[in-house]
């Protein structure tokens, strides 16, 4: 029986999911409250996210856990304030360990490529240097691809890709404001390097 806790271990490399529900709340409560941010946002950013997972080597034979993505594309400010885009998504995922109740180790390997729908809604931050940040959320779309390979067991790869293509994950960045010099930075409490610019 495939363990729930390895899969979401798995794919939760430094990812937090997120729901629209907080995000939407705390964007209504920041309007609410009548504080605008500091500076001016940009009504475009162009953002690339590199995930910054870490790199386990597992066993012998290069078996490791870890691997890389990438999340890029254009967000673009609605008149409701929120930040909408479809995003490119490349991802490259090793898993090498123990799945089932039996304890047997094996290896898997996801490879995915596609596009990923990205909301985004600005939030008060005061550790930001314009006074505000983004708070970001992403799904794949359909049409998003994965392939699984590796010893793993037919029904622990087939779980692995379906929760690959299903689950949203989230970040919080702060954002430079319109006209300002492009901004990198590893994410505080997300296992995340951040690149964004206003357009």
């Amino acid at each position: 029986m495939t363990s729930r806790r390895t899969l979401r271990l798995l794919l939760g490399l430094g990812t937090t999911v997120l729901t629209g529900g907080p995000a939407v709340a705390q964007s209504m409560a920041y309007s609410d409250a009548g504080a605008p941010p500091r500076f001016t946002l940009a009504s475009a950013y162009h953002l690339r996210l590199e995930s910054a997972w870490p790199q386990d080597a597992a066993g012998g034979d290069g078996c490791r856990n870890g691997g890389d993505e990438i999340v890029e594309g254009d967000l673009h400010r609605g008149v409701d304030g929120v930040y909408r885009g479809s995003f490119e998504r490349r991802t490259l995922l090793l898993f090498c360990g123990a799945h089932a109740a039996s304890g047997e180790a094996c290896e898997l390997v996801l490879e995915g490529d596609g596009n990923v729908a990205m909301m985004g809604y600005v939030v008060p931050d005061e550790t930001s240097p314009i006074g505000s940040a983004l708070r970001l959320s992403w799904r794949p779309l359909p049409g998003h691809g994965a392939t699984v390979r590796g010893a793993c067991s037919a029904d622990f790869k087939q779980s692995v890709e379906e929760m690959y293509l299903s689950v949203s994950h989230g970040v919080e960045l702060a954002v430079p404001a319109a006209g300002a010099e492009r901004r990198k930075e590893r994410l505080e409490n997300y296992a995340w390097t951040a690149e964004v610019a206003g357009r």
